[in-house]
């Protein structure tokens, strides 16, 4: 049995760029994913590595978590590039375009804390629990109108993107 220690996307790639090699090869592989460089980039090491698990002799232990961390980094994707930016619009009011964004932003932050529970790292582990916590919080404030969408860009919107940034920046896996 072949035995390749993962560190890296560009290991990822490596390995998918010898997926017909592999896939021929009778022998068996276990890839072991130790390490990515961010949080970010494990949709695309996702997206690479689950077909040559599926097609080639191989094993992947931390295929499901890989799974995970890429569903993190796409709700957090999407908080950084759709819906953050309708509430940080100056002009933004309670319409029905930035009132879906909040509720949202609400199940994110659900979807946040829950796939948060899943990580080893602490450090992840904590600001995701953070994360999830602002965001709901200012979230219900806003639905409950105990808050304006004035005072959320002021109090709440910096820190929820530095969040966001410094979690998808985290290495993982």
């Amino acid at each position: 049995m072949l035995c390749e220690d993962i560190h890296s996307h560009a290991q990822v790639q490596s390995l998918h760029a010898r997926s017909d090699e592999l896939a021929r090869s009778e022998e068996q592989m276990l890839v072991n994913l130790v390490s990515l460089e961010s949080v970010r980039i494990a949709p695309e090491s996702y997206e690479l590595l689950s077909p040559l698990v599926d097609r080639a002799s191989m094993i992947c232990t931390e295929l499901y978590r890989l799974s995970v961390v890429a569903g993190l980094a796409l709700e957090l994707h999407r908080l950084e590039h759709d819906l953050l930016p309708q509430v940080m619009d100056p002009e933004a009011k309670l319409d029905r375009g930035v009132l879906q964004a909040i509720l949202l932003m609400k199940n994110s932050a659900i979807a946040i804390f829950d796939l948060g529970k899943a990580f080893k790292e602490a450090h992840i582990s904590g600001q995701a629990r953070l994360l999830s916590l602002l965001l709901h919080d200012a979230t219900l404030r806003l639905l409950d109108m105990s808050s304006t969408i004035v005072s959320l860009r002021e109090q709440h919107i910096p820190l929820l993107v530095q969040l966001v940034t410094a979690l998808l920046a985290a290495p993982s896996v």
